[in-house]
């Protein structure tokens, strides 16, 4: 029996993705601060909004309702109004407000925009208590909060492609690359198409 006829042998086919992935750079901790402080203050803005519009339709009891609302219903409106506010700023454009602004992206590990159900995940996340503590005590080189690890999310810094990568977790499995280090140019040559 020769090595062509042998079934079990493994197929010499060259795999070829023909995505090319680039490097990025993860944002900071200070732009992650800016992008929560303008999201937070767009939610809030965004539920006045809703409330002067629901009393201007509805009359001066939503008004009361407001004056008089518990501690437990105002947690509940206002992780719905987060939950809601990044799950469809983030789901279906990869970024917030807050991101917008401070040119930063919400990426999947293999740097394509979140799929609306890894969106609604990461919202879910957020409502974890200290999840924002979270960032400020994750690894300096990583800047990976709860949210973002447990619904396998990046925020990089849009515009910021350099060279072509693997993935965005084996990117930062040991660290950002370090810039001075060029790629393999045979590695790069080969995952491009044509």
């Amino acid at each position: 029996m020769s090595d062509a006829d042998n079934p079990y042998q493994a197929s010499e086919a060259v795999l070829v993705d023909s995505k090319v992935l680039w490097d990025v750079e993860a944002a900071g901790k200070w732009r992650r601060f800016f992008n929560w402080l303008i999201d937070r203050l767009m939610i809030y803005g965004l539920a006045f909004v809703g409330f002067f519009v629901a009393a201007y339709v509805f009359g001066d009891g939503v008004l009361a309702w407001i004056e008089n609302i518990d501690t437990l219903t105002d947690f509940a409106l206002t992780y719905a109004a987060t939950f809601l506010y990044y799950t469809f700023f983030e789901g279906l454009f990869g970024f917030s407000i807050g991101k917008l602004i401070t040119n930063t992206r919400v990426v999947d590990e293999r740097g394509d925009r979140l799929s609306f159900d890894r969106a609604a995940l990461r919202s879910l996340c957020r409502l974890i208590p200290f999840d924002a503590v979270s960032l400020l005590l994750s690894d300096d080189r990583v800047r990976r909060a709860w949210h973002d690890s447990l619904a396998k999310s990046y925020v990089v810094v849009r515009g910021t492609a350099a060279k072509p990568r693997v993935s965005l977790s084996a990117q930062f499995a040991d660290g950002p690359l370090d810039p001075a280090k060029k790629p393999e140019p045979a590695a790069a040559e080969a995952s491009l198409p044509g």
